[in-house]
């Protein structure tokens, strides 16, 4: 169940198998160490994988003739400032990270290194925007916050905003790649630890010519200088678009009570506002974990939702079906082609704890 209001009125598999994303620990020979020491063959435990290297390098095979292919991470700052429309500051609550569970191995096991699938997602899967005009961004069913990927909408020049936080030094990098491989560019995003903030940039004018799909792979790296150890990375929004873009145009998301109990018939509370009127909305409910000291994400249930108005507040009820276990609220909201496609997904920074 859904309702809007206005301040004046006050699953399947992931769209694709590759697409699923969460590695149990890329790109750190300290992370690799940890995985190292999980249990030997017979256990439950997923096997390690090798570290992920030269990412850059990795996305960038071929651009072909007249790419715009830029593999130097420029630096993007980050802001706490209030939102330029909504009529309230953009978010900082961090929230609560979710604890350990048994669940995060399992997890894991369902997933690949992000790394490694970016140029096969570019190679092989649908390039016509008009999929993600009309199901909207495509975000795998499991995932590491650390280390993920969204397939979603570009255009040239088009704002580009992530909402996150990291526990310890370093940054957030994001790579985009068109899905043709002609155009490319890395992003470095520093911040100061357990500091929610966002970042905001541009795409070059020349990338591309008019909308077109692209990989978005967003990873924590360590500092430089630093430890070698990647600092888990909390991620509460990722936009493209004019009007995906202020802060986040869908933001303020709540998640309640902390724990239900649904054999006795509680329920959990949600809600979230748009700072612009979007198509398309979905409300997505995913079982959360901490393994290895990052975020492991998998989607248990989706409620569809209507349409929502520029400057509504939406609320839902969520009768926690699934799984046992904490949760996060996920929210994929987009315009399509003939509102020229901004797209956000952002995630609520409450924890709902389901408990059968």
């Amino acid at each position: 169940m859904l309702t809007h209001w206005s301040p004046n009125s006050f699953c399947r598999k992931s769209f694709v198998t590759a697409l699923v994303v969460a590695v149990l620990l890329p790109g750190s020979s300290h992370l690799q160490a940890q995985s190292d020491q999980s249990p030997g063959s017979g256990s439950d435990a997923p096997a390690p994988q090798q570290p992920i290297t030269n990412r850059a390098r990795q996305t960038t095979q071929n651009p072909g003739n007249g790419s715009n292919s830029d593999s130097r991470p420029s630096e993007v700052s980050t802001s706490r400032d209030p939102s330029s429309k909504g009529g309230h500051p953009a978010d900082t609550k961090p929230g609560t990270n979710p604890h350990a569970s048994n669940m995060g191995p399992a997890i894991a096991g369902a997933s690949v290194g992000a790394g490694l699938i970016v140029a096969s997602l570019i190679d092989k899967y649908n390039r016509s925007p008009g999929k993600l005009g009309h199901d909207g961004p495509q975000v795998p069913k499991s995932f590491r916050m650390s280390d993920f990927v969204i397939k979603g909408l570009v255009y040239p020049n088009w704002p580009i905003v992530l909402d996150f936080m990291l526990d310890s030094p370093g940054a957030a990098q994001i790579e985009i790649t068109t899905t043709d491989n002609r155009h490319h560019l890395v992003r470095r995003i520093p911040n100061t630890p357990n500091r929610r903030a966002y970042a905001i940039f541009r795409l070059p004018a020349d990338f591309g010519k008019g909308l077109q799909t692209a990989v978005f792979h967003v990873y924590s790296i360590p500092a430089a200088g630093g430890p070698a150890q990647v600092p888990s990375l909390r991620t509460y929004g990722l936009g493209a678009g004019e009007r995906a873009v202020g802060s986040v145009a869908i933001d303020q998301l709540t998640f309640q009570p902390a724990t239900i109990h649904p054999m006795a018939n509680e329920v959990a509370n949600y809600g979230f506002h748009a700072h612009s009127a979007f198509d398309g909305v979905r409300a997505e409910f995913i079982l959360t974990t901490l393994f290895n000291g990052h975020v492991l994400v998998q989607k248990e249930e989706e409620d569809r939702l209507s349409a929502i108005p520029e400057g509504e507040r939406a609320r839902g009820i969520w009768k926690a079906r699934g799984n046992p276990g904490e949760h996060l609220l996920q929210i994929r909201a987009w315009r399509g082609l003939e509102n020229g496609g901004d797209w956000v997904v952002a995630w609520s920074p409450d924890i709902v704890d389901v408990v059968k």
